[in-house]
């Protein structure tokens, strides 16, 4: 995981946004799943987060929010 400034996890929500107007949200992701995720996304392969599954074709696009930390 990426180490912010103050030496925490940097971590981040992934939103996906799938067809039909659904969406689903997974929490505690870092830099390294959102790349395997963009990979994945790009080679039509089943993107898997955080115990999340989610069909490509199924999938209109998806975000990267970073964390708040207070």
């Amino acid at each position: 995981r990426k180490k912010s400034s103050d030496g925490g996890n940097e971590t981040m929500m992934i939103v996906f946004y799938l067809k039909e107007g659904h969406k689903f949200e997974a929490h505690g992701c870092n830099e390294e799943d959102l790349n395997r995720l963009v990979s994945q996304f790009n080679n039509r392969h089943l993107m898997r987060v955080k115990g999340l599954n989610a069909n490509p074709n199924e999938v209109i696009s998806f975000a990267a929010y970073r964390d708040e930390v207070d």
